[in-house]
């Protein structure tokens, strides 16, 4: 699945298209910066990946799903 992230997550900058590979854990803490905003629930966190090679683990509500 592609997705559009949301926020930087390290080397991946803001609105690259990534490759969702893999489910890796769950994040249960987020503050106001974070892209998707405060929450009290956990939520799945999906390693991804660009076309350049970075990889980052990144939580599933700062993904946008591409059609």
């Amino acid at each position: 699945m592609k997705a559009k992230l949301l926020c930087d997550a390290g080397e991946i900058i803001e609105g690259t298209e990534v490759e969702i590979a893999s489910p890796a854990g769950k994040n249960g803490a987020r503050s106001d910066k974070d892209g998707g905003g405060r929450s009290t629930t956990v939520a799945p966190v999906y390693e991804v990946t660009d076309d350049e090679g970075h990889g980052e683990k990144v939580d599933t509500r700062d993904l946008k799903p591409l059609s």
